[in-house]
This record gives structure tokens, sequence and C-alpha cells, in this order.
């Protein structure tokens, strides 16, 4: 099964029934399955790794407002704009507040890359420019039902994110010594 194959013969009646679909794809093939991963969940990757991923991670990071803003500019109801903009703020920040391309500027600096050079994505590897590239020109080109599917992390990511956070937290816990 794929993400645009359910397989030979499957309907779908309801939006609950594509939802649960949708659901059962995230489940066994989400990005936090692949095995790299997990070896960087599981602090297994050195710091070089942890560099590199962590680049590379920043041009799909801070492409995200430019592909939901092409998504905006594909839909004509005035509420799913409204209610889409949102996303752009998370990435980009407002006046007076911080986004998330901040925070990743942050985490990289934290990794000692120098912000202008992560800024520049001149060390990011041309597959990664590729596939990020051609996410943007997805939901360009494709129908806006299909731009905005392909924005479906929100079905997936809060339980990564409470994983990453619990095991944050299990780490930070277990390096505390108890006298």
């Amino acid at each position: 099964m794929t993400a645009f194959s359910l397989g030979k013969g499957v309907t779908l009646n309801s939006a609950e029934e594509l939802e649960a679909a949708l659901r059962q794809i995230g489940a066994t093939r989400y990005h936090n399955l692949h095995p790299f991963h997990r070896l960087l969940h599981g602090g297994k990757l050195n710091k070089g790794q942890v560099q590199a991923w962590a680049l590379n991670r920043y041009y799909y990071q801070s492409t995200i407002p430019i592909k939901d803003a092409v998504v905006i500019s594909r839909v004509r109801d005035r509420g799913i704009r409204l209610e889409w903009r949102h996303r752009i703020e998370d990435h980009d920040g407002d006046l007076g507040t911080e986004g998330g391309i901040e925070r990743w500027l942050k985490l990289t600096e934290g990794l000692g890359l120098d912000s202008a050079y992560v800024e520049s994505t001149e060390g990011i590897l041309p597959a990664t420019r590729f596939a990020v590239d051609a996410y943007v020109h997805f939901v360009r080109d494709k129908t806006p039902l299909e731009a905005i599917a392909s924005s479906l992390t929100e079905l997936f990511a809060p339980n990564l994110h409470e994983e990453r956070i619990s095991e944050c937290w299990r780490i930070t816990i277990s390096s505390i010594p108890i006298s």
C-alpha cells in the first residue's frame, strides 16, 4: 500500500474512512519509522551526521512557508486561506515572535554550524534540494485538494512530538544524579 494506492477494490465512502486510511499509511510509513530516524532519535549518530541532517532539514523547514503560500494562492475560499495562514506564521514567526525557522537556526548553531552558511543552503545535498523543490512544484501543479492533502503532518506529528518529548525527558531525568 502506498499513499497513492489503497489496494484494488478499496472504496472509501466517508471522510472518516479516508482519515482512517491515511492514519494507517502514516502509522506504517511516516518518516519517524525510517532506520535513519531511529538512529537519530536513539542517539546513535555522530556529531557530523547530526549536523548534516540538521543542515539538510533546515532547507526543508525553511521552504515549508513558501509551499504553504503556494497552497494559499490556489484556494478561492477565504475561510480556508485564513485557516491555512497560521502555518506560514508557525514557521516564519511574526513581528516580535519566533517561528520554527529561527528555532532550526538555533539548533544548527548549537551543533556548531554557522547560521550564514546554513541560511545560504550551499552545503545541502543535491537530492535534498531536488526533493524539497519538487514538493513545492507538486503543490503548485496538482489540484488544491492534492496540495492540501500533501500537508497532513497534523495527522501524524502530535504522536511523534510526544514521543520525542518523552524520550528527551527520560534522557534528562536519567542524567540527574540522585544522592
